[in-house]
């Protein structure tokens, strides 16, 4: 069973995301991390679990280039797909979270309605679409 981590600061994100979640698949897990050192110091439970990271870019306690970097940089997480979750629209942004090793790169739906059509189509490829 897909396991969805969200790494975001945004209590509210979490919030809606999670029950929005629950209306698109109500078996799937939802893990959230408002901090991404308290994912890092968790990381290892996840290794060879099917995860999905949602990551922010812009949290102050750690900043998610840096928590990216750190999953990608770890031999045995390297795998765990990380799509950058953001209200950025930089190319610059975008650019970098693709050098770094991030899998996708999304901007975070606007209202509820919005974000049920986007984990919708978000966990149909994840789960059926894309082969790994």
């Amino acid at each position: 069973m897909l396991n969805l981590i969200l790494i975001d600061d945004d209590p509210d994100e979490a919030y809606i995301l999670k029950k929005a979640l629950k209306q698109v698949d109500k078996d799937k897990e939802f893990t959230h991390f408002d901090d991404g050192n308290q994912f890092i110091a968790s990381l290892n439970q996840y290794l060879g679990s099917k995860s999905l990271i949602l990551l922010d870019l812009n949290m102050p306690q750690s900043a998610g280039f840096d928590v990216l970097q750190k999953i990608k940089m770890n031999k045995q997480a390297a795998n765990l797909p990380v799509v950058i979750y953001s209200n950025s629209n930089s190319p610059h942004d975008i650019e970098m979270s693709y050098q770094k090793g991030a899998n996708s790169y999304v901007r975070k739906p606007q209202g509820f309605n919005e974000m049920v059509d986007f984990l919708t189509a978000l966990l149909d490829y994840w789960q059926r679409i894309n082969k790994t």
